[in-house]
């Protein structure tokens, strides 16, 4: 049957029900499923995926030859102990930050902190990663940014060109480029998460917000009183200062144009770009519309010019041939007298504002900026660029405005209308060349700003702005942080379903999207969903993650989380801080879901092999949880220094209980390694029929009857017992845990794993060992003969109680035993009765056999199994008793049978005995022949060692009794010789 803590969920009743729980904290917004359309792949089960990468190796071995494949996979590996490196810093450092917890007055803080230690392990392994790959990283950004903003050349617009940067990585350096990139991803991520810990995440919100308060008060003091003459710049520093919403929507900003430079090209390389894309080089800033002067200068020679201001210009057209070309150089003469430029001349004006565009967006002071331009001759364009830069300046109401106008018309591309659109607040201009997801957040942040700035103004200083208006019925939304909410999910579903929807997809933006939500929870949430879709669509036996819903048809976007390590990291440790800050205790409600990303990211460091660093989030799950996550966890253990590392963590450092793990990995082992089909009905067949002889009573014992090789499930059920030898103390647990793991190897015929449980934990060594940490002294509780026991005393009474709760797994070994007194017993009978005759004793050997199977035999003859401590056992035992005690007792009569001719006429007088013993009531033997339907089999086999003992006794010389008084003459029927048949050869039918 399967473990008692394994379960299954279903929320509602209906197919279609995918109602899912509601976040409880009152400061984050409802948990929303995902509603992205796609599948993800399932990840395999771990033991697949361990095998799956040996079976790899050893492909690539046969294929490549072993010098081929070193040189490819040793890099690889030192990437791989590099990041596990991480992963083992992460721990320790959840692992420090739990234990300091409960000293910190404020936890908040000390969330923080700790935030801020996992971004610090990311950046050491950027700058790592860095040494090696860092040229390799930005010719990769930018050939990827070259193909996002598919530029043409500056001799043909119409026909795009390849990035000029290199050609393709090798497999190996494009992978370890990938994870580079991915740590500097996750070094942004924790600095958006600390952000959003600072503005929002605290135990009491009530406190925060007086807090805030009083923060705002202090700051505004400092301010002087607003009169007519303060400037935009410092109506802008009071403005982030009174209102939260714009506060935060002003820091996500400065993180957007920070996580840029990480994550994409930088600008020295665009330029380059730009440059190579001309066919210039550097000269290109230089040039300006050389090309459209020449032509213009020509024109001039061949006619006569008029004046700018006169309504009739002349009809020039480009070289080649197709367009107007302007007639004037102003700056705006393209959307004035909307006509083009020669197509160099375009191309460096796109060049020009593509540059400002990206200094722009990454946050470029103006004085860098303005120095950029001067340098190129440029210099109006840092005039107008100076007001975009709110932090420095910015324009007044009606610059704004016409910025805004300029960006929906009048602009000569669309990189001019995009940096008119951030002056100006329009997003609809910036989103036209935005090429990634965090470029369509900074045109929101960035237009929203503006927007709510003007309201601002509006409302508080009205003679600021009298000629300006809003400029969308949405703008009474942007100071409402539930109506910004809103506006913040329809763009998100928007970047979903559009250009950028693959990028959308991935797993770093899935976590990014929710932190700018200030939605933690709901992406622990979702994500946890998600696993649980996964695992219910894979099918099959629950594992350790729990099933929430009905199979849904389409997989949560979140389950990408789940496949990514990085990404499974960061929410994992995302749920760690987040409870830490609300413990569990204040949750109404069960955290299944968000435990399952914790299992989930526990099983992802068992397949890396980091095992040791399990228990620290196994110790922030329920009792429930943690039990069935790290009873799995033991299996992968094989050594017993391990073992007893791994249990003393468990049990010392994080106080879980280390008993009830250990029961539900045995019995997880015995479901999931042993079959759980119903117990087999012959587990072990000793017998053999053959012809009746002198030596064989039409039976014998099979020579090799007992399995040579041990299995993979029997050395997991093995190992699985070893964990509780090395539990400290737990006498009674220790050897109802043995008992049930023996009898289950009995019960489905897997002796050879019974062998081998007998053999790694015998009854003597066990009790030694358990009674000198249960009593002080190591003592085998079946001795009889104790020298320190006294009736009625108080250690006999214990005595008494050890024994009663140990006895079952003594008496399955006497079991074991007596079978493999038999195996020894016929390995050397056949050796000696498979020979021809000789004359002489028999072997010693074959008399130590002999003598141990009886020795081995006496205590089942006394009658064993027959104290059951539950129905499951006794269930068991009843089985075992009626497959294996008459298979072994026959065996045994056919082993007295056969010692008679070649030890000793005593094992007829033996065998008598054994059928007295098998006669007695009080041993249940007999029910036990009854039940498996084997009396008469039983009888016959005493039949022929009757008639043998006669015609043994009728042949041979007169004995002596032996030394209980017992000679064959007792059983003489008649006179000597009657009945008889002559021959050394007997028949008996």
């Amino acid at each position: 049957m399967a473990p008692v803590t394994r379960r299954s969920q279903a929320s509602g009743s209906g197919a279609n029900n995918t109602a899912v729980k509601k976040a409880t904290r009152k400061r984050a917004p409802p948990r929303k499923e995902g509603s992205w359309n796609f599948v993800t792949t399932n990840n395999d089960e771990i033991r697949e995926s361990v095998e799956d990468q040996d079976d790899e190796e050893e492909n690539m071995m046969a294929i490549e030859g072993p010098g081929d494949v070193e040189q490819a996979v040793n890099p690889l590996r030192e990437m791989a102990d590099k990041v596990g490196r991480e992963v083992e810093r992460f721990a320790i450092t959840v692992d420090q930050f739990l234990s300091q917890l409960p000293t910190r007055e404020d936890k908040h803080r000390a969330a923080v902190e700790v935030v801020m230690e996992f971004k610090t392990i990311a950046e050491d392994a950027v700058r790592d990663l860095q040494k090696n790959h860092q040229k390799e990283r930005m010719q990769q950004l930018r050939k990827e940014w070259s193909q996002q903003a598919q530029l043409s050349t500056a001799s043909n617009a119409t026909r795009p060109l390849a990035s000029s940067g290199t050609g393709t990585l090798s497999a190996r350096k494009a992978e370890e480029v990938k994870e580079l990139r991915h740590w500097q991803q996750e070094a942004d991520i924790w600095e958006l998460f600390r952000l959003i810990l600072e503005l929002h995440y605290r135990k009491d919100m009530d406190v925060l917000k007086r807090e805030q308060q009083q923060d705002r008060e202090e700051k505004l003091a400092k301010l002087e009183d607003p009169h007519r003459y303060n400037t935009e710049v410092e109506l802008y520093e009071r403005f982030l200062i009174e209102n939260d919403v714009a506060r935060e929507r002003s820091l996500i900003k400065k993180w957007l144009e920070q996580a840029v430079d990480h994550q994409e090209s930088d600008l020295p390389s665009i330029l380059e770009e730009l440059e190579a894309k001309s066919g210039s080089g550097k000269g290109l800033w230089s040039h300006g519309w050389m090309n459209t002067r020449e032509k213009i200068k020509g024109e001039k020679r061949l006619r006569t010019w008029p004046s700018p201001s006169d309504s009739v210009q002349p009809q020039i057209r480009t070289s080649a041939g197709n367009d107007l070309l302007v007639t004037t150089l102003d700056p705006d003469a393209p959307s004035r007298q909307q006509r083009v430029l020669e197509k160099p001349d375009s191309f460096y004006e796109k060049a020009v504002w593509i540059a400002c565009w990206e200094m722009l967006r990454r946050g470029t002071p103006w004085a860098e900026v303005q120095t950029w331009c001067e340098e190129r001759n440029e210099g109006w364009r840092a005039v107008a660029l100076y007001a975009v830069n709110s932090e420095e300046s910015l324009s007044n109401g009606a610059w704004r405005k016409m910025c805004y106008l300029a960006s929906e018309t009048g602009c000569s591309n669309e990189y001019e209308a995009a940096v008119y659109g951030l002056l100006g607040g329009n997003a609809k201009a910036v989103e036209k060349i935005c090429r990634t997801v965090d470029d369509h957040l900074y045109a929101y942040y960035s237009s929203t700003l503006v927007r709510q700035f003007e309201l601002y103004l509006q409302k508080s200083y009205p003679d600021r702005v009298s000629s300006v208006a809003p400029r969308g019925p949405a703008d009474e939304a942007f100071d409402d942080e539930d109506k910004a909410r809103d506006a913040f999910e329809h763009l998100v579903v928007k970047l979903r379903s559009g250009g950028v929807k693959d990028e959308a997809a991935k797993p770093m933006k899935i976590i990014e999207n929710y932190l700018l939500n200030n939605d933690a929870e709901g992406l622990v949430f979702n994500v946890g969903m998600a696993a649980s879709d996964v695992d219910t669509i894979r099918g099959g036996e629950q594992n350790v993650i729990f099933r929430l819903r009905r199979p849904p048809t389409i997989v949560r976007p979140e389950a990408e989380v789940l496949a990514d390590n990085h990404a499974l990291r960061i929410a994992a440790h995302i749920h760690v801080v987040c409870r830490a800050i609300d413990p569990v205790q204040e949750s109404p409600e069960p955290l299944d879901a968000e435990e399952n990303v914790l299992v989930s990211y526990i099983q992802a460091l068992r397949v890396a092999g980091k095992r040791d660093h399990t228990p620290v989030y196994a110790s922030r799950m329920t009792r429930e949880r943690y039990t069935i996550t790290m009873s799995r966890v033991l299996q992968d253990v094989t050594r017993p220094s391990e073992m007893g590392e791994l249990l003393g963590l468990i049990r010392k450092e994080y106080d879980m209980d280390v008993v009830h793990i250990l029961l539900e990995q045995l019995e997880f082992t015995l479901y999931d390694r042993l079959d759980s089909a119903p117990a087999v009905r012959h587990p072990l067949r000793i017998l053999e029929d053959c012809e009746i002889s002198q030596l064989h009573p039409g039976q014998r014992i099979m020579e090799g009857f007992l399995p040579e090789t041990m299995h993979d499930n029997d050395m997991a059920l093995v190992r699985s017992l070893q964990y509780f030898q090395l539990l400290d103390g737990q006498w009674k647990v220790t050897f109802a845990s043995l008992a049930l793991g023996l009898r289950k190897a009995l019960v489905t015929g897997r002796f050879g794993c019974a062998f081998e449980i007998v053999h790694e934990f015998s009854f003597d060594s066990m009790s030694m060992l358990k009674s000198q940490q249960v009593l002080g002294r190591p003592i085998n509780v079946m001795d009889k003969n104790l020298p320190w026991q006294t009736p009625d005393s108080e250690g006999s009474i214990q005595l008494e109680l050890l024994r009663r709760q140990s006895r079952t797994y003594y008496e399955l070994e006497q079991l074991v035993h007596a079978i493999m007194a038999l195996s020894i017993w016929v390995s050397h009978e056949r050796a000696l009765t498979s020979q021809p005759k000789a004359a002489g004793s028999a072997p010693t050997e074959l008399k130590r056999a002999k003598s141990e199977l009886d020795e081995a035999m006496a205590p089942l003859l006394s009658g064993i199994l027959r104290n059951p401590v539950d129905e499951r056992e006794d269930a068991d035992l009843q089985h075992i008793r009626k497959t294996y005690i008459p298979e072994i007792i026959i065996a045994y009569n056919t082993a007295l049978y056969t010692a008679g001719p070649t030890i000793s006429r005593d094992s007829y007088i033996e065998s008598m005995d054994l059928s007295v013993a098998v006669a007695d009531e009080s041993n249940g033997l007999a029910e036990c022949f009854l039940a498996a339907g084997r009396m008469r089999e039983l009888v016959s086999s005493f039949a022929q060692t009757s008639k043998l003992m006669l015609v043994m006794k009728a042949n041979g010389r007169p004995r002596k009794a032996n030394k209980e008084g017992k000679e064959l003459g007792l059983w003489e029927i008649g006179p000597q010789g009657q009945g008889a048949v002559a021959g050394s050869d007997v028949d008996v039918d």
